[in-house]
């Protein structure tokens, strides 16, 4: 797997992010966690999740179940998150949104909580894999507002689930297929929320360099103004043995 990133506090005073890709030798597990809650709060609450999430499948016995793993370590980091808000005042209210994808030659388990994203890269035609928990979604997928006007509504930015804001919460996880030169994308909103899936497709198909790409997505994210952290993280599957 060959692996690129780049987190930008953007227009904030500083980056609530958190990412995770492995170092050579490691699980290929990568993860995007956008942290909230103010104060040093939503840092604490973005870092704390990827920690959690990162150790439990390192501690896992070989051979479990790969969505199972998953839902659990995203368990034991929603309880990690919340414990620590719920006993600290300066905590109350932190949360996080989580995606992750843990990888492997000819398929990967993606999970996620919250608004963050992932999207598969074929080549010719980007397709976003998860779906947002938030309020603006359930708006579009009730038929209550279009995808256009989505972009600009007024509490867009409002999340119906994250890790750590209450006492058990559920991740979406599925099993995707992908082939060797196959391209994964994962990004917090501020990514998302500045360029549409069109402009996104463009630079992926005219960038073949994967940190160039991040370079080029980021740069477009703050000129059209984000006022959000931008994190984005791109994984090309480079294994021998993918098939086609």
């Amino acid at each position: 797997m060959i692996y690129a990133f780049r987190s930008d506090r953007g227009m904030r005073k500083k980056n609530e992010d958190s990412l995770y890709i492995p170092a050579e030798g490691n699980i290929p597990l990568v993860i995007v966690a956008d942290g909230m809650g103010g104060h040093i709060a939503g840092e604490v609450a973005s870092n704390t999740a990827v920690k959690k999430i990162v150790d439990h499948i390192e501690r896992a016995p070989k051979g479990q179940n790969m969505i199972a793993l998953l839902r659990q370590a995203v368990n034991s980091a929603n309880r990690a998150v919340f414990d620590m808000a719920m006993s600290d005042d300066s905590y109350t209210g932190m949360g996080t949104t989580v995606v992750m994808a843990l990888l492997e030659p000819d398929k990967y388990v993606v999970a996620n909580i919250g608004d963050s994203r992932l999207y598969y890269f074929d080549g010719s035609r980007l397709r976003r894999v998860t779906r947002d928990h938030s309020y603006v979604q359930e708006l579009v997928s009730s038929g209550a507002i279009t995808e256009e006007q989505a972009k600009n509504h007024p509490q867009r930015n409002l999340v119906t689930r994250s890790v750590g804001t209450a006492r058990y919460e559920k991740a979406d996880v599925g099993v995707k297929s992908w082939k060797r030169g196959d391209i994964l994308l994962l990004c917090s909103d501020g990514l998302c929320g500045s360029i549409d899936d069109n402009e996104m497709e463009k630079i992926l198909r005219t960038t073949k360099n994967l940190l160039e790409c991040c370079n080029r997505l980021t740069e477009l994210a703050l000129d059209r103004g984000s006022s959000d952290n931008i994190t984005v993280i791109m994984v090309r599957n480079s294994e021998a043995g993918a098939n086609d």
